[in-house]
């Protein structure tokens, strides 16, 4: 019988021998100690210091300025002092550290385990060695992230052998030989019945018609399916559908989100953007110039007329009220994740967590997008030019460009009068806050932005030994405190620098020194103040004797001095860039005015007729930011500069700056470079996702450290080679893979059911491809599709969007329907769309009951249903009109049983509608106002709308122009003030006596309550009350009434409009004589629901519409 020792046992013994054998070797002769001591080191200090310390402390970033890869490095220390001591086990602070002793606790989330402290302990103990030629010490993380698969270079592989016949396209080879490893097959091929179906919907997002399934199904050419795929291939439906993915991606919306009120909300140019993406990929446009475009198009030489429009990738995210660094993010969020799958906006405030991209990175590209603005710009027309609009545009663009000249010079001198008011503010940074769209600025106050300005100024000049602000920089080098004793020193120095090194002018200024810097200040504000003057009498001398102006002062010196205050790009001068870009350089009043004509420009394009086009780009701006790191992302906490340059990651070691103007092009050639490990990969894996459910990388937003490495690797890189070689085209890709036999698979897997059990355990999630996965519509194809089965669907390429929600609902396809990102509809919600201010890779696919409602209840599924009956209806024969209705729905004919079953459905009889009571006629429902001086009713207007439940302003509630006015059998609602009472109006059908009862219930504490009166036509007010949460008796005894008079139930609000419904059932009672007439009841008479009910084949409409087979695509 074998003995072993347990697991934790045989670990602390080894620990222990280790400890003793370094011990023993540390005492006897100096060779064999330093051999033990570095296996020692090897084995068990250098692996664990690399796993838990220098993700933090490496030379690339030395928290607290302490670096733990090199035994100098720890001798040294940080900002602490020194971090090791070596044999002295108590002094040492990495062993404090890791104890857990004091404040100093690391590493900070997670305590090393007794073992490792007792390792480091020992180390220390023995001195600490380190072999002098120990290769340099990296982190475990560093070591992984320069390793992580997808920023290796793509792999060069060839389809292997494999031993199946089922092959089609080279996929299959590498789906075999995965298979085969795991003892797996492939499920069977479905039928051409399912796949013309499961192709369609694939590439274009719609089902077959009855006759391509008819004609596909009888074919006998043995090119049959590729005939088929290249005939959708070269429909217009795949650069809809396949467009409708990318708009995910990039987080596609009509409107802007919440706006200032200042601003538009809705966006001019997104329409245009969409339509863009959709040609361009019905004309295969090759996928590394699709993204060049959509990043770049104002800089690519070759473009065409339309592909300014591309840009929208970059300008149609949310426009965070203005903030320009949120929107920055955006934009840099959309790129990286959008392109190469990389989150890089998490480096915003510290460096990423997982992936090797520092702060530094994501700052450079920072600057890119801020060294870009936005630009509205006309697109060519399609058709006859609308003249009229063309005009009125020219002429609203020259107004706004003469009012942002006249309103940026007045904030020009405004800015140079004050030059010391500004200067004397860089002493007191905290006082002027980042933008934010919740500043409100006088005229006399100072605008941040520009204390901002020259905050960068100065500091650009101290970099670039600017003679200007020479003395300037010298004297704000001296401490507060010692500015008096030092100020004498600085200004003789000062002396000693020629007109190169400082100005002569402002070497004068500073002949004797100054008392302060505030004086400084004052010296400098006078010497501008002078320069300006004798600008300003130049010029008018200039313009006396009829001379052109002059460009620039004749004396060097004096230049020097004028151009700090006039040149473009110095921190007096207002951007020659549309209001969007410059809204923070101007006071509030001059912001609005300048705001309300570029809304009444987006409003004149909005609202044109002719559908005028236009795209929002970017261009490089005049003078190109060389961006600074936001400590903590906090932009008034601003750290070292960076270059505009690329990811360093993806750069290797030979990365240099961007060289031309942004650099945004150059960034656009190196994201769809052939050499780029990520952009080719990512979409050919986001292909692949869409046509099998899930992707090779399960995580098609995200190829970084926390992503799962591709089930199939070498397919990937394969597929992704081929690719690049077929030219970057996307049609050539989805032919390869809808033609491969793993397309081709059938989604229930093996006929037999040992096989699908075996399968089902060795891989249930399906990630080897031993089935195919069935696929769920999504929203856009669900309503297409209802669309198509009903014979409405309209096919037409492009225009603006419209709202797909509001009756009568548009029968064009869903992409062109509006998205609303403030206001997205629920049912979008429901079905999971994808939320327009994000980057959206994969949608959420979730079960709801509201789903299952919205598809029983909703008038848009409910009027394809009356449709879709009304197509089948002209046959007399029911079994006709059952095999019509299931082949406009599945494409094909029902089985004898659904046959039978769909017919006694059809022949049922409908139950017979409610009938209303006869004394209804006397009631009219209203509203108007009641009149207290003349205590009537001098107007009643009937309401126009009934819901089937209630009588109301409109289909919504509440309704625009009448607002919460609603009556129904119980009570209702009155509107929003006094003039919108509801009214119950009863008309007396003959003269008789009547007793009214009735009981005001008010149910509610918010609010003050409502008011109620009954009046009647003959005699006036008959009663009145008020109910706030509580109950008001509202009688009358007796009543004489003629033929023709009206008794209103009126109700109005209270002083406010707040939680106002209400109950209130009126009851009138004849006597005497007239008992033959009524009674009357409110409830009992209100209107019965008179919403039409589905006939028999309507209904079997609907259920066909609601089912499983139609929802979902084997």
């Amino acid at each position: 019988m074998d003995f072993k020792f347990p697991k934790d046992l045989v670990d602390r013994l080894t620990l222990q021998i280790a400890l003793l054998t370094a011990a023993v070797f540390s005492i006897h002769g100096v060779s064999v100690q330093a051999d033990e001591a570095e296996h020692f080191f090897e084995s068990h200090i250098r692996p664990l210091l690399s796993e838990k310390c220098l993700d933090c402390h490496n030379a690339e970033k030395p928290s607290g300025g302490l670096r733990l890869d090199s035994r100098e490095a720890l001798l040294k220390g940080g900002d602490s002092g020194a971090a090791l001591i070596p044999g002295d086990t108590k002094a040492s602070r990495l062993l404090q550290a890791v104890q857990y002793d004091g404040d100093l606790q690391m590493p900070p989330e997670t305590p090393l385990a007794d073992e490792q402290k007792q390792l480091l302990a020992r180390w220390v103990e023995l001195g600490a060695p380190w072999p002098a030629n120990a290769a340099p010490m990296t982190a475990a993380q560093i070591t992984r992230q320069k390793s992580h698969w997808a920023f290796q270079p793509l792999g060069k592989y060839l389809p292997p052998s494999v031993a199946s016949k089922d092959v089609r396209t080279p996929i299959d080879n590498f789906i075999h030989e995965k298979l085969a490893a795991a003892d797996l097959q492939m499920s069977p091929e479905v039928d051409r019945y399912t796949f013309i179906r499961r192709v369609s919907y694939s590439l274009t997002g719609l089902p077959p018609s009855d006759s391509d399934v008819e004609t596909f199904v009888h074919d006998t050419d043995p090119a049959a399916e590729e005939k088929l795929v290249d005939r959708l291939l070269a429909s217009p439906a795949i650069g809809q559908q396949w467009a409708r993915h990318w708009l995910d991606v990039a987080r596609y919306s009509d409107t802007k989100g919440y706006v200032y009120g200042r601003e538009e909300r809705f966006w001019v140019h997104a329409w245009n953007y969409r339509d863009w993406v959709v040609n361009a990929l019905n004309a295969d446009m090759p996928y590394d110039r699709f993204l060049l475009l959509q990043i770049a198009a104002d800089q690519v030489q070759d473009r065409a007329d339309d592909d300014l429009a591309a840009m929208g990738f970059l300008t149609i995210g949310r426009r965070f009220q203005g903030v320009r660094r949120d929107i920055i993010d955006d934009r840099i969020d959309v790129v990286c994740r959008g392109t190469m799958s990389l989150t890089v906006g998490c480096a915003r405030c510290h460096d990423h967590k997982y992936d090797p991209i520092p702060t530094a990175d994501y700052y450079s590209l920072y600057g890119v997008f801020d060294s870009s603005r936005e630009q509205l710009v006309a697109l060519p027309a399609k058709g006859a030019t609308d003249e009229a609009f063309t005009n009125d545009y020219n002429a609203r663009i020259a107004t706004m460009q003469t009012t942002h000249k006249e309103r940026s010079a007045t904030t020009e001198a405004r800015i140079r009068s004050r030059v010391g008011d500004y200067l004397q503010a860089q002493l007191e940074p905290g006082k002027y806050p980042e933008e934010g769209f919740d500043q409100i600025l006088a005229v006399t106050d100072l605008l941040p932005s520009f204390v901002h300005r020259w905050r960068d100024y100065l500091r650009d000049t101290e970099k670039n030994g600017d003679p200007v602000f020479a003395a300037w920089h010298a004297f704000r080098s001296i401490p507060p405190e010692q500015f008096s004793a030092q100020a004498s020193v600085v200004s003789r120095s000062l002396l000693e620098h020629d007109d190169t090194r400082l100005n002569v002018r402002i070497a004068a200024a500073f002949a004797t020194p100054p008392v302060s810097f505030s004086e400084v200040v004052q010296r400098y504000a006078t010497v501008f103040r002078e320069v300006d003057t004798e600008w300003q009498t130049t010029i008018a001398k200039a313009t006396a004797a009829g001379l052109p102006a002059p460009e620039q002062l004749d004396d060097a010196t004096n230049e020097q001095l004028r151009a700090v205050l006039y040149a473009p790009g110095r921190p007096c001068r207002v951007p020659d860039e549309p209001i969007v870009n410059t809204e923070y350089d101007f006071d509030s009043g001059t912001c609005n005015e300048l705001w309300k004509q570029q809304v009444e420009l987006d409003r004149a394009i909005l609202n044109a007729g002719s559908q005028p086009r236009f795209a929002v780009i970017m261009q490089d701006r005049a003078f190109p930011v060389e961006a600074r790191i936001f400590k903590r992302g906090n932009p008034a906490n601003k750290g070292d500069d960076v270059p505009r340059q690329f990811l360093s990651i993806l750069s290797g070691p030979d990365r240099t700056p961007f060289e031309h103007g942004s650099g945004r092009l150059e960034l656009a050639r190196l994201i769809v470079d052939p050499q780029n490990p990520l952009t080719a990969r990512v979409i050919v894996n986001r292909v692949w996702t869409h046509h099998f459910g899930t992707g090779l990388v399960a995580t098609p937003g995200d190829f970084g450290l926390r992503a799962d490495p591709p089930s199939h690797p070498e397919l990937l890189d394969w597929l992704t080679s081929k690719f690049i070689a077929d030219g970057w085209s996307l049609k050539k890709l989805h032919r390869l893979i809808v033609l491969s036999a793993a397309f081709r698979q059938s989604s229930t897997g093996p006929t037999d059911p040992a096989l699908l059990t075996h399968a089902q355990t060795l891989d249930p999630a399906n990630r080897l491809l031993w089935r195919m996965n069935a696929h769920r519509l999504s929203f856009e194809e669900m309503r297409d599709s209802l669309l198509a089965a009903s014979g409405e669907l309209d096919l037409a390429l492009g225009g603006k969007p419209t709202d797909i929600f509001k009756p009568p609902f548009p029968t064009r396809r869903t992409i062109y329907g509006l998205v609303d990102r403030q206001f997205l509809p629920g049912t979008l919600r429901m079905f999971d769309f994808a939320n327009p201010d994000l980057h959206i890779p994969l949608r959420s696919e979730t079960t709801v009951p509201q789903q299952a409602l919205f598809l029983m209840n909703h008038p848009l599924v409910l009027e394809r249903a009356r449709k879709l009956a009304k197509t089948v209806s002209e046959s007399a024969d029911p079994t006709d009109q059952v095999r019509q209705m299931f082949r406009r729905v599945y494409q094909r004919t029902p089985s004898d049983l659904q046959l039978e079953e769909a017919l006694q459905l059809v022949r049922h009889d409908l139950p017979k509608a409610e009938q209303p009571s006869l004394t209804a006629v006397n009631w009219t429902y209203g509203f108007g106002n009641y009149d207290e001086a003349a205590q009537r009713v001098p107007a009643f207007t009937p309401l126009p709308h009934f819901t089937g439940t209630a009588w109301q302003g409109g289909p919504a509630f509440p309704d625009g122009p009448l607002g919460w006015v609603q009556l129904s059998a119980v009570g209702g609602h009155p509107g929003n003030d006094r003039q919108h009472a509801v009214i119950r109006r009863w008309t007396a059908p003959t003269a008789m006596t009547i007793r009214i009862a009735s009981e005001l219930i008010h149910q509610h504490v918010p609010g003050d309550g409502v008011r109620a009166f009954i009046v009647s036509s003959r005699v006036g007010l008959l009663s009145s009350g008020k109910a706030h949460n509580q109950t008001a008796p509202m009688n009358v005894e007796t009543l004489m009434v003629e033929a023709g008079d009206t008794i209103d139930f009126v109700v109005d609000i209270g002083d406010v409009l707040n939680t106002d419904q209400f109950l209130w059932q009126c009851s009138l009672t004849p006597g005497g004589t007239s008992a033959a007439q009524g009674p009357w009841n409110s409830e009992a008479d209100f209107p019965k629901n008179t919403t039409q009910e589905l006939t028999p084949l309507e209904q079997l409409a609907q259920v066909l519409l609601c089912s499983n087979e139609f929802l979902f695509v084997d």
